[in-house]
């Protein structure tokens, strides 16, 4: 097909995914409760014919719509949508943006469905910040039936082809003790706090015996409610990474097992261990499809650099179990610029953000029509990825 009459179709709806963008960057929605922002986005959707319904798989704000839907057709492509934003700071991972990038993407392969031989789905994955909802949408078998799956994300620097990501468990973590007055009668509490500071510091210094790549982070939740009284609950949620699941689950996890178990005895306390959210995977990484985001990368004078190693986590990396899987970035800066800050969440805001929407839509599109045009690409990229699953 021609890639060109896809990059052509852009230019009917560039303005409706500006407006998208800056709709959902002005109106924020944390995990799980984007309920305005999924509805705008299927309703705009629904309005150009792409036929889409919410509560996919059981979760509120998450969809699901055929963009190109055809009988015994030869490829099966999905696009991801994440629409939600951090509390307090609004649309500070860019979320706003690429959610636009994936509208656009979308509506010009609609334009041009009679030239597609492929199903293309497009399908909206709530709580990427927070639970991760493509996790247990992997689970659930969603993408076994995928050639590739995209969606285009922000960062700052270097564009970069595609994600490295680290697989990643959250838990809560709570302390019982017994509370007391700490000046009258002291001797009768067991503080909470205490264990639960106590196994923070344990975290701190088994950082320095764990691989590379593996992070540790945390913040304290509850730590009592008056400095009069000695504490009886106390809890944290933290998150463990490291470069491949089997790390996290296998020696990481088990470590801070007996640091729990130490701190609630030296503190005479009981502690809980809660699994938060679902499991990010690590990334398969998939060399072929990479290769050929960085040739449309080239051709559109998009200056990239490939990642060398993972520094974040995304659940798409559980998508990238079940399919080959793509999270190519599209830089906001040439300065590096930290993002989950407000600088990123204004940037969404103003008029630069369109460009960058521009060139993510662009991505895609030509990942998608090049795929069509080379067969070959897509068997190689498929070869791969059973190849890498089986190593």
């Amino acid at each position: 097909m021609a890639v060109e009459k896809l990059i052509e179709s852009m230019s009917k709806f560039k303005e409706e995914a500006y407006n998208l963008n800056y709709y959902l960057a002005e109106n924020p929605e944390i995990s799980e409760k984007e309920f305005n922002s999924s509805r705008k986005i299927v309703e705009i959707l629904n309005n150009y014919g792409i036929n889409t319904t919410l509560n996919f798989c059981n979760f509120e704000t998450a969809f699901f719509g055929n963009v190109i839907k055809k009988e015994n057709a030869k490829y099966n492509f999905a696009i991801l949508v994440e629409y939600d934003a951090l509390p307090d700071i609004g649309h500070a991972c860019g979320h706003s943006s690429s959610a636009a990038i994936s509208i656009l993407s979308a509506l010009a392969l609609k334009e041009n469905e009679e030239l597609i031989d492929a199903n293309v789905d497009i399908i909206g994955t709530p709580g990427e910040e927070d639970e991760g909802l493509k996790s247990p949408m992997a689970d659930m078998c969603v993408f076994d039936k995928y050639d590739a799956v995209i969606m285009v994300h922000l960062t700052s620097g270097k564009n970069k082809p595609n994600g490295k990501f680290l697989a990643l468990d959250t838990y809560e973590i709570s302390f019982k003790g017994k509370p007391a007055h700490c000046a009258g009668s002291p001797w009768q509490g067991r503080s909470a706090l205490d264990g639960l500071m106590l196994s923070i510091h344990a975290f701190d210094m088994m950082r320095k015996s764990l691989k590379p790549g593996a992070i540790v982070e945390g913040i304290v939740l509850n730590g009592g409610s008056a400095p009069g009284m000695i504490p009886e609950f106390a809890k944290a949620k933290y998150a463990f990474r490291a470069r491949n699941y089997s790390e996290v689950k296998d020696e990481i996890m088990p470590w801070v097992k007996d640091i729990l178990d130490g701190c609630a005895k030296a503190t005479q306390t009981e502690y809980k261990l809660e699994t938060f959210g679902y499991t990010f995977r690590d990334m398969v990484y998939n060399q072929t499809g990479t290769n050929l985001i960085k040739e449309i990368m080239e051709d559109n004078n998009l200056e990239y650099e490939e990642m060398d190693f993972a520094d974040g986590s995304s659940d798409i990396g559980s998508i990238s179990y079940r399919a080959p899987a793509f999270h190519p970035y599209i830089s906001i800066s040439e300065e590096e610029i930290p993002f989950h800050t407000k600088r990123v969440a204004d940037f969404v805001k103003s008029k630069e953000s369109e460009d960058i929407i521009d060139k993510g839509a662009i991505i895609i599109l030509e990942f998608i029509g090049r795929l069509l045009d080379n067969p070959k690409i897509v068997a190689k990229i498929k070869e791969e990825f059973k190849k890498t699953l089986n190593d």
